[in-house]
Parts: structure tokens; C-alpha cells; sequence
């Protein structure tokens, strides 16, 4: 299911599977990619590499631990980690674990792809990443920088989704599914969403937000109000 509207954007899981193709979501958001990881083993990881563009994750279960241009931090559920172009990063989980991505368009020679030191040399940085541990990451990130694309991205449970008052948005706010199901009243428009399913909601539209199922959970992505990040 895809629903292509100039304000907002529905993808069904199916619809939803892209990670370094360029166009899929639309010009308005910094997001070229916001996708949910359910199946994570013990032991698995990624290698040291580095990208042509921003790169962020949200664990929203296990532990394990995270390295950012070789220094080492704890990764806890709800652990929001920004690794942005030119940082060398990689992680290993100790448990069990889901995590969900968000990439940004590709930038430099737009190679879609893990780079890594001995194979294309050293990167060039930008800005240094950073990492929210998970009972920290109740709000907005306090200090983003100038080039996190994002303001906030963190775990929303049955009891918080239905928190979420009636609302114009006054910036871009993007909903994914883990569990249950997430319903949306777009424009008079009712979409209900169900696991992997995400909602790309342009700033200014009004939105209304329930979940009628106790095992609800999703994330919510916030970008910066236009004109600021």
C-alpha cells in the first residue's frame, strides 16, 4: 500500500523495503529511508565503516555496545545513535535486539554503500556523532548540532501514543509501527497502520492519533522546524 499525498505519505511494510535508493520519499523530508529491524540476534553487528551520508539508529530492545570514531558506548533499549557522513562507526549486540534506521539522501560521490577505511581510506569528516542512552531519550535531543537532520526519535508505548493530543503540526513527523496497530485521521482520511507500516507527516497538516491495542508500540521521528537544524 502506498498512499502518495502532498502533505503526507503512507508505505506499507511491502512498500517500505528501500534503503539507499535515491527519490523514493518526498523532497520535503531530510529522511531518505526509515525502516524497522525486528530480529536481531546475539552477536550480530556491523563493521567499522563510514557512508556518504547521515546514518541514525534507534535500539529499541537488547544491549550491546555501540563505537563512534572508536570511542565505545553502552547500547540500552530505547539508545538513539547518530553517526553522521564521515564517521567511522560500528556496533555488536549482546542480547536479542530490534532496531530501526534512518538514512539521509546521499552526498560527496553518493557511493551507496559501507565504506571502509582499508578499502576506500580514511573519510572525511563533517561534525562528530553522538549517542542518547535509552533512559535518557524521554524528549527532544538536547544539543542535535547543526547537521542532525532530526530533533527527537524515541520509543512511544500504548500509554504515550494516546498522550499525543489532537495537533497541527509545526514540523515534519514521521510514525512507525513495531507492534499492534496505530490508527491516523488525516484530512478526514482514516489510516490504520500495522507493524513496519510508516506515516511521513508534513509540517502543518492536522493530524489525530490514537491506539485502541495495549501492545502497541511505535517510533516517533521529529524533524527541526523549518528553517532550523
Amino acid at each position: 500500500m502506498i498512499i502518495d499525498d502532498p502533505r503526507y505519505v503512507i508505505r506499507s511494510l511491502n512498500s517500505n523495503q528501500t534503503y539507499w535508493e535515491q527519490g523514493v520519499y518526498p523532497a520535503w523530508t531530510a529522511l531518505n529511508c526509515y525502516r524497522h529491524y525486528p530480529d536481531g540476534g546475539i552477536g550480530t553487528g556491523v563493521e567499522p565503516h563510514y557512508h556518504d551520508n547521515d546514518e541514525l539508529w534507534l535500539f529499541t530492545t537488547g544491549h550491546g555496545e555501540v563505537r563512534l570514531d572508536g570511542v565505545r558506548h553502552e547500547i540500552t533499549p530505547n539508545t538513539l545513535v547518530y553517526t553522521p557522513m564521515g564517521c567511522v562507526h560500528q556496533f555488536q549486540m549482546f542480547t536479542p535486539y530490534e532496531n530501526n534506521a534512518i538514512v539521509t539522501r546521499l552526498e560527496r560521490a553518493g557511493r551507496p554503500l559501507h565504506l571502509t577505511v582499508e578499502e576506500y581510506g580514511p573519510p572525511e569528516p563533517t561534525v562528530p556523532g553522538f549517542v542518547v542512552p535509552g533512559d535518557m531519550n524521554t524528549g527532544p535531543i538536547r544539543d542535535p548540532g547543526p547537521r542532525c537532520p532530526i530533533s527527537e526519535w524515541r520509543l512511544q508505548r500504548y500509554e504515550e501514543v494516546n498522550g499525543h493530543v489532537d495537533a497541527v503540526l509545526d514540523r515534519n513527523e514521521h510514525w512507525m509501527v513495531l507492534s499492534g496497530v496505530l490508527r491516523l485521521v488525516l484530512d478526514g482520511r482514516d489510516v490504520s497502520l500495522e507493524p513496519g507500516d510508516i506515516a511521513l507527516l508534513r509540517a502543518d497538516i492536522a493530524r489525530r492519533l490514537s491506539a485502541e491495542d495495549r501492545s502497541t508500540r511505535a517510533v516517533v521521528v521529529r524533524e527541526h522546524p523549518q528553517g532550523v537544524g
